[in-house]
């Protein structure tokens, strides 16, 4: 009854709480971190965990013996996400580390030939500066709690920026200090982004970002163009509700919807309780039913 009177006042004070998900910048269901780690740590969450069905046309709904986790700190930051398959020893982890800033500065996955990380280093503004691509050798039998073995850097890029006005322009220099790709970052009179313009230096090929806003300022869409393209080869959709919370979310390919996921939530917390997902394509729906854990 205390957790329940706790939840609701935290929800009452700041909107922004509610806000399980953070879609500011389309980062849902990337492997970049989503939740809003303020919502996160005034419930005092500690993890959750799903169960992964799926229902194929015209058929019955069946448990794919799969599980999906999401683990955080007492900060509210993401440090854990596992992805379970049939046969247990090819659970994919992903492994999160965030400096005193809250800024991520691991991101570190397993695969099939041990794991793989990016190093990141951000300067006194919070830009992203350096990033450093290695492979890296676990010294724990479990690959649930890594320890860093052995590390061999593959490669790293460093950025500059260059500032005018309402345009952020971002030069990409590969490993040997050389650059090879700039982007232009164009922001409204009301600081919301509204395009990314990418070239690379040598093909000169370019591809862009155009992203929309609804009234309340939440993210509506996202476009990706190539070459300069009339047409989107991609669209992004997003809906939510009276909190902020993302509830729907489509993809669509040139033009054609072919996934539609619905988010739903806990009435009492607000907390993420199921996933529902059809690829429009095979018809075939996933379901991932999410069971929340707290921390003391």
């Amino acid at each position: 009854m205390n957790r329940f009177i706790l939840l609701l006042f935290c929800l009452s004070i700041n909107q922004l709480f509610a806000q399980m998900i953070n879609n500011e910048s389309g980062q849902i269901f990337t492997e970049t971190p989503f939740f809003n780690e303020k919502y996160i740590r005034s419930v005092k969450l500690k993890s959750i965990t799903g169960t992964i069905s799926s229902k194929k046309e015209l058929g019955s709904i069946k448990s794919s013996g799969k599980e999906e986790a999401y683990f955080f700190n007492e900060n509210g930051n993401l440090t854990i996400h596992y992805l379970s398959s049939k046969n247990k020893s090819d659970t994919t982890f992903t492994f999160y580390e965030y400096n005193l800033k809250n800024e991520n500065t691991i991101f570190r996955v397993s695969d099939s030939y041990g794991f793989y990380s990016y190093c990141k280093k951000y300067d006194d503004k919070g830009k992203l500066i350096n990033k450093t691509y290695s492979r890296e050798k676990n010294a724990s039998k479990s690959k649930m709690k890594f320890k860093l073995e052995e590390k061999y850097v593959i490669f790293e890029e460093s950025y500059l920026y260059e500032d005018k006005d309402s345009i952020i322009e971002v030069t990409t220099l590969n490993s040997n200090g050389r650059p090879y790709q700039r982007q232009i970052y164009y922001y409204d009179s009301f600081n919301y982004l509204f395009k990314i313009h990418t070239r690379l230096l040598i093909s000169n090929s370019t591809k862009e970002e155009i992203y929309t806003y609804n009234d309340r300022g939440y993210l509506k869409s996202i476009q990706y163009f190539t070459n300069e393209n009339e047409s989107p080869i991609k669209e992004l959709r997003y809906d939510y509700d009276e909190w902020g919370n993302v509830t729907f979310m489509d993809e669509y390919k040139e033009n054609v919807r072919v996934i539609h996921k619905e988010l739903l939530y806990n009435p009492s917390t607000l907390i993420l309780k199921t996933i529902l997902s059809q690829d429009l394509v095979s018809n075939l729906i996933t379901i991932i039913k999410y069971k929340p854990e707290f921390y003391n």
